[in-house]
């Protein structure tokens, strides 16, 4: 049987390159290639560390193309790594379906865990860290990005999301207006030099990052989960929605009644009524 070999997925700093562990700076060592988000990212760890191994680009456009020539270095029993710019791969990152099509050939999938933008952001916040809810970036355009959000508005566990600089006072605006009043904290440039941690409310942070000539760094968003009151558990919501339903009104007059005596938005209470008629 030929020798098969082992796809390392590698956790980078997300910011200082000390959090590189020695276990991680062994795995990228002893691999034939490292497949990276970005090579000139990686060149900076390579630098650094005195990684040798050939860096080849696998980003979110190319990373079907790869899974081939990943699977054909590991029939040949090669060590492969695999990482991002920053932090877990597969995690709002590039790896997924080399990761995928790797177990699914049969070959060892390790992991090599390290820093986590999510966690760490969590573990400041102040927030409950469990149970907690992440959501990746939301959509880049604003009508996209308020029904995003709206889809946890009712989620009682706490929310966490990533938000690139220039588009993070747009974000906080669709979330403040989606989500409704809510504790938050924006983290920005974890690990780094002018790492900073923001707390408030999301309009009340909205506002202050609206008031700085610009933003800069990588952000994460930690929100705290709707109010007991408002879970989407709450049984008062269906019940008030039943009780609108059989008096010949439209299904916007039903959410807009729904609403006002519940308290839960009217979009949301549209979104169940369609639900319910499907």
């Amino acid at each position: 049987m030929p020798p098969k070999g082992t796809l390392a997925v590698v956790a980078t700093p997300i910011g200082n390159l000390e959090d590189l562990s020695p276990r991680a700076a062994a795995a990228l060592r002893r691999a034939s290639a490292i497949y990276c988000e970005d090579t000139r990212v990686t060149a900076k760890l390579a630098a650094r560390f005195a990684l040798s191994a050939p860096r080849i680009s696998c980003h979110a456009h190319n990373e079907g193309s790869r899974v081939a020539e990943v699977l054909a270095r590991l029939g040949r029993g090669e060590e492969v790594a695999i990482v991002s710019d920053a932090g877990t791969p597969a995690f709002s990152d590039p790896g997924e379906r080399i990761v995928a099509a790797a177990a699914a050939a049969g070959f060892p999938v390790v992991t090599v865990p390290g820093p986590s933008a999510a966690a760490a952001a969590l573990s400041i916040s102040g927030l409950p860290a469990v149970p907690h809810v992440f959501l990746g970036f939301p959509p880049p355009r604003s009508g996209a990005r308020r029904e995003f959000f709206g889809r946890y508005r009712d989620r009682p566990e706490t929310l966490v999301w990533f938000e690139a600089p220039h588009r993070l006072v747009a974000s906080l605006s669709d979330a403040a207006s989606a989500l409704g009043s809510r504790p938050a904290v924006v983290a920005r440039e974890l690990t780094k030099i002018h790492e900073e941690t923001v707390r408030g409310d999301l309009a009340e942070l909205r506002l202050r990052f609206a008031g700085r000539e610009s933003v800069r760094g990588e952000c994460v968003v930690v929100a705290g989960g709707a109010p007991a009151a408002k879970s989407a558990a709450t049984p008062d919501v269906e019940a008030t929605i039943g009780a609108f339903e059989g008096r010949g009104m439209t299904a916007r007059e039903v959410a807009r009644a729904v609403a006002r005596e519940t308290g839960v938005s009217s979009r949301e209470v549209y979104r169940r009524l369609l639900e319910r008629k499907r």
